[in-house]
C-alpha cells in the first residue's frame, strides 16, 4: 500500500506539472544572414563600378608626346594645339614649354645632371590625352604616326608597353570580379537556405499539424514566405548603411597605406574609386540588392517549406 500510494502521488504532480513553454526561433539569425549576403553583393556592386572608374582613369592618363623641332615658336604649337583639341577622341592637351620642361626634369633628377642639361636646350612639347574608349594601342600608334609624319615634329612618343599593362589588368580584374560574384552568390543561397530551413524545422510540427487538418500547400507556405520577405526588409536598410558607410570613410584609408596613383597626382587609390561612383550608381546597386534580397528570401523559403511538406512525419522525429 505505501508503494502504490507514493507511485499515485509521483504521477499526480506529474500531470498537474505545467507545460513547457517553447521559446519561439529567433528572427535575428535570419535578418542578420540576409544583410551579410546583401552587404557582400552592394560592396560587390559598388566595386565593380569603382574599378570601371579606375581603368577608365588610368586609360585617359595615357599620353601621346609630341616633341617639336627648335625651328618652331610656341605660336605655332598653340595653334597645333587648338587643332588637336578639336578632335573626337582627344579629352585634354596639355602644352609644356622649354621653362616648364627644365622644372619638370629639376624635380625629377640630381643637380649635377641638371647642371649639364641646362647647356642644351629643350624642345617644346605637346601632351595628348586620349578619351578612354579611343586608348587602344593600335589607335594610338596610328595617331603617333600620323603626327610624326608632321614636318615640325621631331618626334612622336606613347607609353606602348603601359598601354598594354593596364589594359590586361583592366581584363583580369573585370574577370575577378565576375568570379567572386559568382562565388559571392552561390554561398549566398546556400547560407538563406541554410537559415530558412533552421527557421522552418523549428515549426516542423506546426506545419504538419495544418496539413493533418486539410490545410492547403499554398496556406501553409504563404505566412512563412511572408515573415522572411519580412526578415530581407529589415536587412535592407542595415546592409544599405553600411555600404554607404564604408564609401564615405574610405578614402581616408589613404592617411595610413599613402597609396597613390601615380606621383604627378594628388588623388589616392582610394579616393579615385569612390569618385567615379555616382549617386545614381550607388541608387541602382541599392535597388537591385533589395529587389535580390527579397527574391532570394522569398525563393529559399518557399523551397524549404515544400521540402518539409513532403517529409513523413516520422521523419520529423
Amino acid at each position: 500500500m505505501l508503494f502504490e500510494s507514493i507511485f499515485v502521488n509521483f504521477a499526480i504532480n506529474i500531470m498537474e506539472e505545467k507545460p513547457i513553454k517553447r521559446k519561439k526561433p529567433s528572427a535575428l539569425p535570419g535578418i542578420l544572414s540576409l544583410a551579410a549576403v546583401m552587404f557582400m553583393l552592394g560592396l560587390l556592386g559598388t566595386s565593380m563600378v569603382g574599378f570601371k572608374g579606375l581603368g577608365k582613369y588610368w586609360l585617359e592618363n595615357s599620353s601621346i608626346d609630341i616633341y617639336f623641332h627648335d625651328s618652331i615658336n610656341e605660336a605655332q604649337v598653340r595653334q597645333i594645339e587648338a587643332d588637336i583639341q578639336k578632335k573626337d577622341w582627344v579629352k585634354t592637351t596639355k602644352f609644356i614649354s622649354r621653362e616648364q620642361a627644365m622644372k619638370e626634369m629639376g624635380d625629377k633628377y640630381d643637380p649635377d645632371f641638371m647642371n649639364f642639361a641646362k647647356t642644351v636646350q629643350l624642345p617644346l612639347s605637346l601632351e595628348i590625352y586620349p578619351k578612354s574608349d579611343f586608348a587602344k594601342t593600335e589607335f594610338l600608334s596610328k595617331m603617333a604616326n600620323y603626327y610624326k609624319a608632321n614636318p615640325f615634329v621631331e618626334d612622336v612618343i606613347f607609353q606602348k608597353n603601359w598601354l598594354d599593362s593596364i589594359s590586361e589588368n583592366i581584363v583580369k580584374i573585370q574577370y575577378a570580379i565576375f568570379s567572386i560574384a559568382a562565388l559571392l552568390i552561390f554561398i549566398s543561397i546556400i547560407l538563406i537556405q541554410s537559415n530558412v530551413r533552421l527557421g522552418i524545422y523549428a515549426n516542423r510540427h506546426t506545419i504538419k499539424s495544418m496539413q493533418m487538418v486539410g490545410a492547403t500547400n499554398s496556406f501553409i507556405i504563404r505566412p512563412f514566405v511572408f515573415k522572411f520577405i519580412q526578415y530581407a526588409i529589415i536587412a535592407i536598410p542595415i546592409s544599405g548603411i553600411s555600404i554607404w558607410a564604408i564609401l564615405w570613410f574610405l578614402p581616408s584609408i589613404n592617411q595610413y597605406t599613402g597609396l597613390e596613383i601615380s606621383d604627378s597626382t594628388e588623388l589616392s587609390f582610394t579616393r579615385v574609386i569612390v569618385e567615379h561612383i555616382n549617386l545614381n550608381d550607388l541608387i541602382l546597386i541599392s535597388i537591385g540588392i533589395a529587389l535580390f534580397g527579397i527574391t532570394l528570401a522569398a525563393t529559399a523559403s518557399w523551397i524549404s517549406t515544400r521540402k518539409f511538406l513532403k517529409t513523413k512525419i516520422d521523419n520529423l522525429y
